[in-house]
């Protein structure tokens, strides 16, 4: 069974290239023999993050992340080894039998079942259920053609409480895990489950690689149930799934707002549909949430430096939107900008009534959001005289006043510019902007928390001869016997790095490949992992591996010889008699040679 599992643990690892792996999360460009990007770990202001399609490996060079294809979807997607497995196994069509110890009907891999399987139940519905026929008059009524319900997988839930409850009874899948993923829901008294989406259109939200992850369902204007039911309603939060950060259209708008240098973001599922069905596809919506911080580093992976740009209905950009806007522009690393529609118009209906022509010139005519929110407080009447122009700073400096700082030396020439565009905006001096600023900041400061609590206690660290003997075998198989031959797993204090050497002398031992991707799936320590792929590069760069063994060998020996050198060295100072003393002087000597042999090489080894 172990065989089996380091051979499909090897086959999953090579069916995954990791720049294609790593480049349906991230938008990736060569960078010499390398490929860089913007870094999905943490909030990077720069491309930090390289992939090395030699190695099969990635590194952040500001944040620290580093590892495999395998490192990424568990770091990425909050998923232990074997789930990981199991979602790559996935992508490269390759089957994982069952086993009586993990079974396949848990974990990430198997909620993405769930909702394309629910998915393709609501899509079928939807083109061929006599149910579905309210539902296609809708649509038609919305001028959405077949294509564009077919290329976005568009659905009908029916009304029925328990239509999609039984066809998964049907089917024997498990209600838990469909409750799990917002599709179903427990029944407050008695036994049974209840359908959550009932009379409403389907929108499957998809992530970056086109999964279904959650739906948003809109209730049919016919249906009974729309006077006491939401009109827009989306799938619970879950492990796939958040409103907060999910961007519906997105797998189907990055390659095109990449292109374009910009992507659109408007308020509802119908504008991207249409926008996308008309040939401006560059267009992404949020899930009925304003747009926020983790929307636009969502954003910014796939811009490479673009824009974003935020579509207000003319009776929808009112002064708290534009205040929000205005923050993100000054707190993140984003060119962000606001178009405005013609009054009582959304992006639907100017699409439909007028083309797609004065969408794209709203779109082209969009203003980054510090300079909307000028003109809105200078055009207002209130901005007029002395006073007026007063509160139209102060309404500008209270949005910037409350905006978290940009970090880095980034946010700081950010600043720069934003005061200095107020003050040649409202004729006034720059350090005037500047005390301003600093004033309505200490007015809107809040009393600090409690501190952080200090972090556990971390076990003492590892030996560096330790850590160099790993970074060696972990970077050339072919040295492994040389050191078992040597160096007893026992002698390597740190358990974590006993671990490693373990696996490593059993491989060996059962004439397997002693490498770190045939270890991986015995390592259920995502942060030893980690350690060793750093270990394994450091080791990689290393330009005479056999000489650094070599020497550790020697390091080793002369530590397990110390205590009896110890020994003879007391006893030499307590010798007697000359012959004595001669006799110890020369086991001394002997101990001194044992621990610098002649130079071993990978031959000597043997089995």
């Amino acid at each position: 069974m172990a065989d089996e599992r380091v051979a499909l643990t090897k086959q999953v690892k090579e069916a995954n290239d990791i720049v294609e792996v790593v480049g349906t999360y991230v938008a990736l460009r060569p960078a010499g023999r390398k490929f860089k990007g913007l870094c999905p770990f943490h909030d990077d202001h720069r491309p930090s993050f390289d992939v090395d399609p030699q190695f099969q490996n990635y590194k952040c060079w500001s944040c620290g992340k580093s590892g495999d294809v395998f490192t990424f979807i568990q770091e990425h997607e909050r998923v232990d080894f074997r789930e990981a497995l199991e979602l790559l196994a996935r992508r490269a069509g390759i089957t994982l039998e069952k086993r009586g110890g993990s079974p396949q009907n848990s974990g990430r891999a198997r909620m993405l079942e769930l909702v394309k399987w629910a998915a393709e139940q609501y899509h079928q519905c939807l083109l061929d259920s006599p149910l579905a026929e309210a539902a296609r008059r809708y649509l038609g009524e919305r001028r959405l053609t077949g294509d564009t319900v077919r290329r976005f997988g568009l659905g009908y839930a029916p009304p029925a409480g328990e239509w999609l409850v039984q066809r998964a009874a049907q089917r024997g899948l498990p209600a838990d895990l469909l409750e799990q993923v917002g599709l179903i829901g427990k029944r407050l008294e008695g036994n049974g489950c209840y359908d959550r989406f009932r009379d409403r259109v389907m929108f499957p939200i998809r992530d970056v690689r086109g999964q279904a992850v959650g739906f948003g369902g809109r209730i049919l204007p016919s249906s009974p149930l729309s006077a006491r039911a939401p009109k827009y309603y989306n799938s619970s939060d879950s492990p796939l799934f958040s409103k907060s950060a999910q961007l519906y259209g997105l797998d189907q708008a990055r390659q095109a707002g990449a292109q374009a240098g910009y992507l659109a973001v408007v308020e509802g599922y119908t504008d991207v549909l249409m926008a996308h069905q008309l040939g401006i596809p560059q267009v992404v919506s949020t899930m009925g949430t304003a747009l926020n911080a983790r929307h636009v580093q969502h954003l910014r992976r796939w811009l490479a430096g673009g824009r974003v740009v935020l579509v207000f209905d003319a009776d929808a950009g009112g002064q708290t939107a534009v205040d929000r806007a205005l923050e993100l522009f000054v707190s993140q690393e984003v060119d962000l900008a606001i178009a405005t529609l013609p009054e009582g118009m959304d992006p639907c209906d100017l699409l439909v009534q007028q083309g797609p022509e004065p969408f794209r010139a709203a779109l082209a005519g969009a203003v980054d959001a510090l300079e909307f929110k000028l003109n809105q407080v200078l055009a207002a009447d209130s901005a007029a005289g002395v006073e007026g122009r007063r509160r139209a700073i102060d309404a500008v400096l209270s949005v910037i006043a409350r905006a978290p700082d940009m970090a880095g030396q980034a946010g700081a020439v950010k600043q720069e510019l934003v005061v200095s565009r107020i003050a040649s905006r409202l004729a006034i001096r720059e350090e005037a902007v500047w005390a301003r600023l600093r004033e309505l900041r200490r007015a809107a400061a809040t009393p600090r928390g409690d501190a952080d609590p200090e972090p556990a206690p971390r076990g003492a660290p590892a030996a560096p001869r330790e850590i160099e003997l790993l970074q060696v075998l972990l970077a050339d198989q072919a040295l492994v016997p040389v050191a078992a031959a040597e160096v007893p797993a026992e002698e390597i204090e740190h358990p974590g790095l006993r671990r490693l050497v373990e696996g490593l002398y059993a491989l060996h031992s059962g004439s397997e490949p002693p490498t770190l991707d045939q270890l991986r799936g015995q390592i259920d320590n995502p942060r030893l992992v980690e350690k060793a792929l750093e270990m394994q590069e450091v080791g990689r760069a290393m330009p005479d591996r056999d000489a650094a063994l070599r020497q550790l060998l020697a390091e080793f020996r002369k530590r397990r010889a110390e205590p009896r050198k110890q020994e003879l060295q007391n006893q030499l100072h307590a010798a007697s008699d000359h012959t004595e003393a001669v006799a110890l002087l020369r086991q001394l000597q002997k101990q001194t040679v044992d621990v610098h042999p002649g130079p071993a090489t990978v031959g000597d080894a043997g089995h």
